[in-house]
């Protein structure tokens, strides 16, 4: 998928924001621009930091061109409606208008787009001392006096995050003296406790601090980034003089009380999967997937704290001389936690450099070998688990690409999952090296051309692609076919079980197709192809459609969908083909509550302190499952979620079901409140509250039941119950969901008391 596209789906996803489309194209942004006095002759403009909170705010810090080829620094804000008219009325900004200030905002209304002047910053606040020609003489005086006087000095901006932070240098006859840092209220802590460490190791030079302005002082190291070295010949001994320096840092006699765990470790890779969900959907089952294994193993690798500079890569490195120490620049995330945290950032800002295009993968692994080469001189380190830091590290920059503006992001983010994907594999057992070569031969026309050809007739395998897969389970390929000598492809699903092919989905599958879901009505299922025993799969055409997940956000049209999916359930329950396809497998109370209790055993043997918690839960869940499965039999999907849904892109209440595997008959309302389970979880997960989505949880319930006239309105409330009680075992098995587990647990525990 190009940058072009994904911004487009976005842009779709989020009409709360009408401005957002202007700021992610800088061709419409210079000409919406141009329609502004004070930029009509703006030759030019860059983005060098974006901010997207969906449905609230996107923030663009910009660099414009002026006619006269200077420079002028802003940032462009795109608001909800309500937010942006709230934020024109404001009394500070009418005052600036009314007073024709040179910094007063600018607006373009039709968008909703605040333009304002760095020193209108509310969120750093004090940033107008620099352009104050009395507060600057001020700070001068008191850190540097020498140039109190001086005609040629310069405040030149370095990096300007709006709202959070900026870094600027005070240049004196072309040659800077200083670094001086301006925050938010939350940021300045952690960069006068970064000055103070940095300081205490012998890094930086701490020139003074004023807190009333928030603004910290550094003298400017002179010298050269280490990353601006990478491909120079002597980079493996500049690289192994970075590991002897970190590790000096990492044998300080000293430790700092903020302490990063492997929970904080966790929870990065979480906030990187949250973005991820809202920028490029396409990616998150592969990020899960990589994510869950690293939560698996990360563990393993405990290791006493030491002080973390917590952003370490090349370019935090100056190198002052040929044989002058080196100094690490940039404390801010300094913390305690565990020192491969260290190596992993600098080798994930390798790998990224290689993503990029900027290092080749020999020299990568020249560096590798360097860093670990000059730290192991001076210190002992774990390196086995080094594969799985550096894993997690890259999968934390998942965003960066988006927010850096690259013109390639989407394709960035899918090799930076690639080489986590690898990283991973390389690190696994025998068994998970069989798996990875038979992945390896599902997707090779030597291997699957023929069987491919005899199956479909004239068509030719173009190529193959994991989408998804459980290792030693199951995979899910996407084949590129074209017919004959036809240029024209079209993709074809490879449904791959490692105990043979899954002969009853496809079955439930083809009874649906061939019974009123072959996408004449409103629900339809993908059309199955053919059986392909001897490859251990089946094949089905892939539609052309997105995740339901992806639409579910409370600015979306949540009714629409949700009727939707309540009628496509009801009518799947009550196909008789599909009856007649799940005959005689039968879904009971004792295989749903052995799942539970299975499952809730696991947390409380990972939590003993919750143990008698969750054996309350457990026999109120006994007693629902009772009552519940008593009910009516039905067919049912038995695993039926939003990720197991697609909707038409242009017509969203046109629904896929997908996923047949675990078809049965049951109780009629199991897999409505399994859907109202999943719903209520992801937007606990996603959006901090379990009520977020309640549209479209409304409108399900109301279609279903109006169609589903075997099913009755509290066993749908009851099996809701009993599905979000699995929940509580599944947030502990993914690290992005771990943050929900002590809310489900409270949850569940108001349901069924």
């Amino acid at each position: 998928m190009t940058a072009h596209d994904a911004e487009l789906a976005l842009i779709a996803r989020d009409p709360a924001l009408p401005g957002l489309g202007l700021l992610l194209s800088n061709e419409r942004l210079l000409a919406a621009l141009h329609t502004l006095p004070a930029f009509a002759h703006a030759r030019a403009l860059k983005g060098t930091y974006l901010r997207y909170k969906p449905g609230t705010s996107c923030i663009l810090a910009l660099e414009i061109t002026l006619a006269g080829g200077e420079s002028q620094r802003c940032f462009a804000k795109a608001l909800t409606r309500e937010r942006f008219a709230a934020s024109r009325a404001h009394p500070k900004r009418q005052a600036l208008l009314a007073a024709g200030h040179p910094h007063a905002p600018l607006f373009l209304a039709d968008d909703a787009i605040l333009l304002q002047h760095p020193t209108g910053d509310r969120g750093i606040r004090y940033l107008d001392v620099l352009w104050n020609e009395k507060q600057r003489a001020a700070l001068l005086r008191r850190w540097l006096p020498d140039l109190a006087n001086a005609p040629d000095v310069e405040w030149r901006f370095l990096r300007y995050k709006p709202e959070r932070r900026c870094v600027v240098s005070i240049v004196h006859a072309g040659k800077p003296q200083a670094v001086i840092r301006c925050a938010s209220e939350h940021e300045f802590g952690a960069i006068l406790q970064g000055c103070a460490t940095g300081s205490a190791l012998g890094h930086v030079e701490l020139l003074g601090a004023l807190g009333e302005k928030r603004l910290a002082a550094t003298c400017w190291i002179e010298g050269e980034s280490l990353e601006q070295l990478l491909r120079d010949p002597c980079m493996p001994k500049l690289v192994a003089r970075a590991g002897e320096a970190l590790a000096h840092v990492h044998n300080a006699p000293f430790t700092l009380p903020a302490r990063r765990t492997t929970d904080d470790d966790l929870n990065q890779m979480r906030r990187a999967l949250d973005t991820l969900y809202t920028l490029y959907p396409q990616a998150v089952s592969r990020f899960e997937h990589c994510a869950g294994r690293i939560g698996q193993h990360i563990r393993r690798f405990e290791q006493p704290a030491v002080i973390l500079h917590g952003d370490f890569s090349a370019d935090q490195v100056i190198v002052t001389g040929p044989d002058a120490p080196l100094r690490i620049i940039d404390w801010d995330r300094s913390t305690s936690g565990h020192p491969l945290n260290d190596m992993a950032t600098f080798l994930a800002r390798i790998e990224m450099d290689v993503i990029e295009g900027n290092l080749s993968r020999i020299q990568a692994d020249s560096a590798r070998a360097a860093l670990l080469s000059g730290y192991s001189a001076h210190r002992a380190l774990p390196c086995e688990g080094l594969p799985w830091y550096t894993a997690l590290a890259l999968l934390a920059l998942a965003a960066e690409p988006f927010r850096k503006r690259d013109a390639r992001w989407p394709a960035t983010i899918d090799a930076l999952l690639q080489r986590a994907e690898q990283l991973t594999a390389d690190t696994t057992s025998p068994g998970d090296n069989d798996w990875q070569e038979r992945l390896t031969q599902l997707c090779q026309a030597q291997h699957m051309a023929q069987p491919l050809q005899q199956a479909l007739g004239q068509q030719m395998l173009q190529s193959g692609k994991v989408l998804r897969h459980k290792p030693g389970r199951r995979a899910l390929i996407a084949y590129q076919l074209a017919a004959g000598n036809s240029t024209l492809t079209h993709a074809v699903l490879g449904k791959y079980r490692e105990k043979g092919t899954d002969k009853h989905a496809f079955a439930c599958q083809r009874a649906l197709w061939e019974n009123g879901f072959d996408g004449q009505n409103a629900a339809s299922v993908p059309e199955p192809l053919a059986l392909l025993p001897e490859r251990k799969m089946w094949l089905q055409r892939k539609a052309d459609a997105e995740c339901l997940t992806l639409r579910l956000s409370p600015h979306a049209d949540l009714a629409v969908t949700g009727a939707a999916v309540g009628t496509a359930l009801a009518a799947l329950q009550s196909n008789e083909a599909l009856r007649t396809a799940v005959a005689g497998k039968i879904w009971r109370k004792e295989d749903e509550m052995n799942v539970l209790e299975r499952g809730l055993a696991q947390v409380a043997a990972a939590r003993p302190h919750w143990r008698h918690r969750l054996h309350a839960l457990l026999t109120a869940g006994e007693k629902l499952a009772c009552r519940l499965f008593s009910a009516a039999q039905t067919p049912v999907h038995r695993d039926f979620y939003p990720d197991q849904i697609l909707t038409d892109r242009r017509h969203p209440a046109r629904l896929v079901l997908l996923d047949f595997d675990l078809c049965s008959q049951s109780a009629a309302a199991l897999d409505a409140g399994n859907y109202l389970a999943h719903v209520r979880e992801l937007a606990l997960r996603r959006f901090g509250n379990a009520d977020a989505l309640q549209a479209h949880e409304t409108a399900f319930t109301g279609a279903y039941l109006e169609h589903a006239i075997w099913t009755r309105a509290e066993d749908v409330r009851g099996f809701l119950a009993l599905s979000l009680l699995r929940h509580i075992f599944l947030s502990t098995r993914f690290p992005g969901r771990a943050h929900t587990t002590v809310p489900l647990l409270d949850y569940c525990e108001r349901l069924t008391g």
